[in-house]
């Protein structure tokens, strides 16, 4: 029997109730009281019996109304948590002050392959021992959020958050931990960054050559298999990486791109590969993924692969025959499944023949290889991309202008393009930025080469382009290609001119500069 009795506020009620039980023999399972109404469950009873106890209960003095229910409140606001639980995503499980679980919701279930009937009641360490952190808030008090846990029984990760439950006196009765599977965390990192959905028609075209090009690409995104995109600066090399992700099986999940070049080796290592906790100083708590682990189920896109340092490649040749990835300060192989995608302007052949670059690690890398053609080879797509460019610009710089007109782009197809798509864009922002008539001429089309109108056995002539941060390019890209003449390596190159090694590699590609043969 279950029943609500509603009532008026007096002293002894609840006694009255019991006595009229107590008479019956009946067992109370639940009584809650509210103000001006009581809740009452009891075992089963007969008919008979039961109407016999409500009219002795209607008959005791202040009682107002008696009504059958279905569930006590307790019940009906667990029911409304577990509903509500149950339908988010991360799992949850709480825990008493005795760290005896007292819920589970279903996601916690499946995310930690675990049976909800036989958890509920145990203590953490006895059935989820690798929950530690609840286990910590409850002998703490203390909240700690996105710690990753590693379960060895089920080789798998988690990244848990848990929280202490206080009583209205502020004393601790339980614990509160929310999980998520790794899967959905790479999911926020990818919604976050909000990454480009770049798909092969994204790529502005109409010679034969990048077509077959992009016929190949698209055959090769179906497979698994490493990818190596070799291709000038500006060519498009990360734009095909990232379409070639976007066509395969792992388009739903992450796609992430790291250029080699732009990190020093130290932090370049941490990144790719993540650390344990206290690792060293200034390391997260709770340690922190690398990029191979983040990008699970998905693809890593390595840039500028040929200038990653000896120690690293042979790091990076494991992984790739190995398939699993020990973070800095570890001692446990992590599995992953992740797409490699490789690029590079550099002569890899070449390298490896002069010994900076391992052989093995070569043919692992260039599985599939894919060569983009520079500009200059493709003066067909010029003037597509010209006007592709101009119209996804110009409407932020200078709104005035309207066209390109046919003498300009008959300009911009004469030229060489060392800097590729990536200089023709500089070209049609600096054109907008120069124009003042409606229509971009020949005379606002100024290259890069122009810069160079120096004689430079006399640096006291005068230098026709007037931009002083030009100037300062000009002179510096000079002197570096000077240099060369005389140093053979990055570091014996960066010593002598006062700057980093890494500063000299960046420099050396941004002005297309390579050591003599």
């Amino acid at each position: 029997m279950k029943i609500c009795i509603e009532n008026k506020d007096r002293h002894g009620l609840v006694y009255d109730i019991s006595k009229i039980l107590l008479k019956y023999n009946i067992n109370i399972l639940s009584m809650e009281v509210i103000k001006n109404t009581t809740y009452l469950e009891t075992e089963a009873l007969s008919y008979k019996i039961e109407q016999r106890i409500l009219a002795e209960l209607n008959a005791l003095n202040g009682i107002i109304n008696i009504k059958p229910i279905m569930l006590m409140p307790h019940d009906e606001k667990y029911q409304q948590m577990d509903i509500i639980f149950n339908t988010i995503n991360e799992g949850i499980v709480i825990a008493n002050n005795k760290s005896e679980i007292i819920y589970i919701n279903k996601a916690a279930i499946s995310i930690l392959k675990v049976d909800d009937k036989s958890i509920i009641g145990e203590t953490i360490s006895k059935v989820l021992p690798f929950c530690k952190l609840l286990s910590k808030t409850l002998a703490t008090g203390k909240k700690y959020l996105h710690h990753e846990v590693y379960s060895e029984e089920y080789n798998n990760h988690y990244m848990v958050s848990s929280q202490p439950i206080l009583d209205e006196n502020g004393n601790l009765f339980g614990g509160v931990a929310v999980i998520r599977d790794m899967k959905t965390v790479r999911q926020i990192y990818q919604k976050i960054t909000g990454q480009p959905s770049t798909s092969f028609n994204d790529i502005i075209h109409q010679s034969q050559i990048m077509e077959e090009l992009i016929l190949s690409a698209q055959h090769y995104a179906s497979s698994n298999s490493t990818i190596l995109i070799r291709g000038e600066t500006g060519s498009g090399k990360e734009l095909f990486a990232r379409a070639i992700h976007n066509a395969s099986s792992r388009r739903n999940n992450i796609f992430l791109a790291i250029n080699c070049t732009a990190i020093p080796d130290t932090l370049l290592e941490s990144e790719l590969f993540g650390y344990e906790e206290g690792t060293f100083t200034g390391a997260n708590k709770g340690g922190k993924l690398g990029l191979f682990e983040l990008a699970c189920d998905g693809t890593l896109f390595l840039d500028e692969i040929g200038d990653i340092s000896s120690t690293l490649q042979a790091k990076l040749l494991r992984v790739l025959q190995e398939h699993t990835v020990r973070r800095i300060g570890g001692n446990r192989e992590i599995p992953i499944n992740v797409r490699i995608i490789s690029a590079t302007n550099r002569n890899l052949e070449e390298m490896v023949q002069n010994g900076m670059f391992r052989q093995d690690l070569y043919y692992r890398l260039n599985v599939i290889p894919l060569c983009l053609p520079p500009l200059r080879e493709r003066r067909e797509d010029i003037a597509l991309l010209a006007n592709y460019l101009f119209n996804s610009t110009v409407s932020d710089i200078n709104p005035s202008v309207k066209t390109l007109s046919p003498e300009a782009i008959k300009k911009l197809e004469s030229y060489d393009y060392p800097g590729n798509v990536r200089e023709l864009s500089n070209i049609i922002e600096r054109a907008i930025n120069m124009a003042r008539k409606p229509v971009i001429t020949p005379d606002d089309i100024v290259f890069s080469t122009q810069n160079q109108s120096v004689n430079t056995n006399n640096y006291d002539n005068k230098i026709i382009d007037f931009n002083l941060n030009a100037a300062v390019k000009n002179t510096e890209k000079r002197i570096i290609r000077e240099a060369l003449k005389e140093f053979n390596s990055s570091r014996k190159l960066g010593a002598a001119l006062g700057i980093s090694h890494t500063s000299i590699i960046r420099k050396m590609k941004e002005y297309n500069l390579h050591f003599k043969e």
